[in-house]
């Protein structure tokens, strides 16, 4: 889990993150994003040159919370290890003029590659919040 403190409302932050289908315009690592076949759920193509099918889990206004995870069973890239129990989470607060948000992301990985995932995972994370933090500033 990381966070990052931005200098801009909980509700303009919330109004951006919530909107599921507009990832790729702030996370670097992801290259674009279309609805998928069900409601809720999205096609996206990864900068990594796979593609994966995600699904809103909660999508909570009252408390600001966006959670996501990948729909079970789909196909991996040739030689990829299954990613199991995959879930994203993202939470807005704050008060005022400024806000945070804390992103976490919550996988199961194959015991041999762990430091690997742990490191893209990571990577990922602090690009997503890096790409909040270059549209709304950071909070002083």
């Amino acid at each position: 889990m990381q966070t990052v403190k931005l200098a801009a409302s909980a509700d303009v932050v919330w109004d951006y993150i919530r909107d599921f289908y507009n990832f790729e315009e702030w996370q670097p690592h992801i290259v674009s994003t279309e609805k998928g076949p069900n409601e809720g759920e999205r096609v996206v193509q990864m900068k990594r040159g796979n593609t994966v099918l995600d699904r809103i889990a909660v999508l909570d206004d009252e408390s600001r919370v966006l959670a996501y995870e990948m729909v079970p069973g789909q196909p991996t890239a040739p030689g990829a290890p299954s990613l199991e129990g995959f879930l994203a989470k993202f939470m807005v607060s704050g008060a005022g003029e400024n806000s945070e948000v804390e992103y976490s992301i919550e996988v199961e990985v194959p015991e041999e590659i762990r430091p690997m995932a742990e490191k893209g995972i990571g990577a990922d994370i602090t690009g997503a919040l890096e790409g909040l933090t270059e549209k709304f500033g950071a909070a002083a």
